[in-house]
């Protein structure tokens, strides 16, 4: 059951913390099966959904990480090939400025872009 004072803990933790609390609870669990079970509970059933779980977490936590990589990659690519666009743009303005001259209304114009 989730309550308010849960809640509140679970805000404050980190995603490694939250891990980690799932990973200890369930060698915790497993540890102590023998004790829970003599109190009449068997927690097999609720650790091995707990494994699940946390497999499957973990499985999102790379996708993410892959996902991340990924876009950093992707933002490289794109950030080059603006550096690129823009050398050759620059390029080209100057070839127009000292082709018109630099007071010629359409180089004016071209250095505001720059500014």
């Amino acid at each position: 059951m989730i309550t308010n004072l849960n809640i509140n803990i679970m805000a404050k933790l980190n995603e490694s913390k939250k891990r980690d609390f799932v990973s200890q609870i369930i060698s915790l669990v497993e540890e102590q099966k023998d004790v829970i079970t003599e109190k009449g509970y068997d927690p097999t059933a609720r650790v091995e959904d707990m494994k699940v779980k946390k497999t499957e977490s973990d499985q999102a936590e790379i996708a993410q990480q892959d996902a991340a990589a990924r876009a950093k990659e992707a933002t490289t690519l794109s950030n080059q090939k603006l550096d690129v666009a823009y050398k050759e743009a620059s390029n080209f303005a100057d070839l127009l400025s000292g082709l018109l001259g630099k007071d010629n209304e359409l180089i004016k114009k071209m250095r505001k872009f720059r500014n």
